[in-house]
């Protein structure tokens, strides 16, 4: 493995962290504290897309090395 995620593996990952799926919609993932953040999960091209919210509150990250951060979680 080589260490991305596929769409797949995100939406997972997602559900392990809490995100749950729309009652409404079951293509949409949505944030447990804020549904104005979910991504739509397309399965028959296996991929994501962003809220508008979404990705801009992703814009807002900075990546940092995980030897320079104070707080990095190992997955």
């Amino acid at each position: 493995m080589d260490g991305r995620l596929d769409a797949k593996r995100q939406v997972q990952a997602m559900l392990d962290r809490g995100w749950v799926w729309s009652d409404d919609h079951s293509d949409v993932l949505l944030h447990p504290d804020d549904h104005g953040l979910y991504v739509r999960y397309d399965r028959a091209t296996d991929t994501l897309s962003a809220s508008p919210a979404l990705a801009k509150a992703l814009e807002l990250v900075i990546p940092t090395r995980h030897s320079l951060s104070k707080s990095y979680w190992r997955t």
